[in-house]
């Protein structure tokens, strides 16, 4: 098993961490007190969250999941979700589809999951509201997994045909999804300015 390294995870403009075990790397960036971008990945999580409150399960070293702080963006979602795809096509995962709003696909089934969360920021940032993605990925094969799940689940692994090192997803995903991050935040900022043009 390839353990996760901050060492290895190089995204540039964040503060990468990792831990060994937490509830939830959303939970735990969301609720700290700070606005520093960060991205924090563990080896398991105990509580690990997807939409509607659902448990996201991930065996020690089988997954990789991690969680993106970053000032809140609007139209989000579909940038992180495409980011995210089109980094893991770029690993050489063919086939990888987002399936909106929030489901990373191959062949119809479950691959990986995004889960937004927002929260203001600290009253004294100028950064405004804070928003947490956390992704999740299958990287290995969990006996059992896509029968307790009631439904089809892919790994990175099978979908390669080749074992994946974890840290490089994490890093690859990351910064895909950083950098769709600031082009989106860009194009907002433009639009608008040319909103506010028009309005005068």
């Amino acid at each position: 098993m390839d353990r996760l390294n901050n060492s290895q995870i190089s995204v540039p403009g964040l503060k990468v961490r990792v831990v060994d075990r937490c509830t939830s790397t959303n939970a735990l960036l969301r609720d700290e007190h700070s606005a520093e971008p960060a991205l924090l990945a563990a080896e398991l999580q105990t509580a690990g969250r997807g939409r509607h409150g659902r448990r996201w399960r991930s065996a020690r070293g089988a997954g990789a999941t991690f969680s993106i702080r970053q000032r809140r963006l609007a139209g989000l979602s579909i940038a992180v979700g495409l980011s995210a795809a089109r980094a893991l096509r770029r690993l050489g995962a063919r086939g990888v589809a987002v399936k909106w709003p929030n489901d990373l696909m191959v062949s119809r089934r479950k691959l990986g999951g995004i889960l937004i969360e927002t929260r203001p920021g600290p009253r004294s940032s100028a950064a405004g509201s804070l928003v947490v993605v956390g992704i999740g990925i299958n990287c290995r094969t969990q006996p059992r997994l896509g029968a307790r799940l009631g439904r089809g689940v892919a790994t990175l692994e099978e979908v390669l045909r080749r074992p994946v090192s974890r840290n490089a997803v994490i890093a690859a995903v990351a910064r895909e999804v950083l950098g769709a991050l600031s082009s989106w935040e860009r194009a907002w900022e433009h639009e608008q300015e040319n909103m506010r043009k028009r309005a005068a």
